[in-house]
């Protein structure tokens, strides 16, 4: 019985010693780690902005700046996000401003000539719920369908 403890503590030790997390691969996924939206003076400029929305929320990408806008239309502890991706590799996350605060915007710095595409979710810690479709691709330079 006293051997079978022994090596039951010893196995034990080996596991912990054997699943050390290094710090880069702990890191969260960066839909989990989005970019905290800036409040926004007011809604975007609908003649300028590529719209798309569900049920949790709204979002637009202004191609004048490379602004984009996102809104929390729920007050239910879940964080609206806005994923961002781009037809030459880039992914980027926008997290909205609690719903009661209106909209907010994330400046990114696309390239010129180049096509973006968008999609919401949810998120609450590390849970991610609600995922809707991509848009349309959208040119980077005057917002026309790519």
């Amino acid at each position: 019985m006293r051997l079978r403890r022994t090596l039951t503590a010893v196995a034990a030790a080996l596991l912990l010693l054997g699943s050390t997390v290094s710090p880069a691969a702990a890191a969260d996924p960066p839909w989990l780690t989005p970019d905290k939206a800036t409040k926004a003076a007011g809604p975007p400029n609908y003649d300028n902005c590529r719209f798309a929305g569900t049920n949790i929320g709204s979002t637009c990408f202004q191609w004048v700046g490379d602004v984009q806008w996102v809104f929390d239309g729920w007050t239910n502890g879940w964080a609206a996000v806005v994923h961002v991706q781009t037809n030459y590799g880039k992914d980027r996350y926008c997290q909205a401003l609690p719903s009661a605060d209106g909209w907010g915007t994330c400046n990114y710095n696309h390239e010129e000539g180049k096509c973006v595409r968008f999609r919401l979710y949810e998120l609450k810690g590390d849970l991610v719920r609600n995922m809707s479709d991509f848009s349309r691709w959208y040119g980077t330079e005057y917002g026309s369908p790519c």
